[in-house]
């Protein structure tokens, strides 16, 4: 199986820290990655994304056109992708910064506040971690939950960090359950 992984927004949503963890989890789970960022002419607050491939088999290109997954944080972001969404995609938007959704036939939308919910989760800056969990509840088959969970303490070192982070991870899942 392979995942294509488009995540967009504005820079400092942790788009690239994103894409890293994915890519790394995926390695520790003895998967095959790639992580591809692009940056915008400014980094914080410029558009940006980053394209991951996840699979079992080795990768030939890490070129996606139409990813499996798109995380789209801002409108110009989903301005800017909206047509590289294939059906029976996953499209994981964030509702306070998305104010116009297209329609897209045989998609499966995820239309949340995450800028709110990273706030409830005590920072902003958890936005990331937020919109993983949300992937790893849709796309199950991805990454194993306890893998995404060392990688996320391989890379929070810090305690506060590493709370923080993991709150946003299960956040979502354990506010559906």
């Amino acid at each position: 199986m392979e995942y294509k992984i488009l995540i967009s927004g504005f820079g400092g949503q942790g788009m690239m820290n994103l894409g890293k963890i994915l890519a790394k989890a995926a390695l520790q789970q003895g998967k095959y990655s790639t992580f591809i960022p692009s940056y915008g002419a400014e980094m914080r607050g410029g558009t940006a994304h980053c394209f991951v491939k996840i699979s079992d088999v080795p990768i030939a290109s890490p070129f996606i056109e139409y990813p499996d997954i798109a995380v789209i944080l801002n409108q110009p972001s989903l301005d800017k992708f909206k047509g590289k969404i294939k059906k029976g995609s996953l499209l994981i938007s964030n509702a306070d910064l998305v104010e116009k959704l297209p329609k897209l036939p045989k998609v499966t939308i995820v239309n949340l506040p995450l800028n709110k919910m990273a706030i409830d989760c005590g920072d902003k800056k958890v936005i990331n971690t937020i919109a993983l969990g949300i992937i790893i509840a849709f796309r199950p088959s991805l990454l194993k939950k306890e893998k995404v969970i060392e990688t996320l303490k391989e890379v929070f070192k810090n305690k506060s960090m590493l709370d923080i982070n993991l709150k946003g991870f299960f956040y979502w899942t354990d506010k559906k359950s």
